[in-house]
């Protein structure tokens, strides 16, 4: 696919596109206003594990050590 035929595939979802907060999401993206990703600090994964099984190290790999 050519770099033309991408565009106006691109163009032709955006202009069947309904929902406001898409268009408002592709319009900034175009704007060049993408949201800035928040580095990483102590803390960001907290309570993300909510358990580990009881049989997890009993498995190592082959080739792991």
């Amino acid at each position: 696919m050519t770099t033309e035929e991408k565009k106006i595939e691109i163009i032709g979802k955006i202009v069947s596109l309904e929902n406001e907060q898409l268009i408002d999401k592709v319009d900034n993206l175009l704007r060049g206003e993408v949201a800035t990703l928040r580095a990483r600090r102590p803390g960001l994964g907290k309570n993300m594990v909510n358990a580990i099984s009881d049989d997890f190290d009993d498995f190592i790999p082959p080739g792991f050590l």
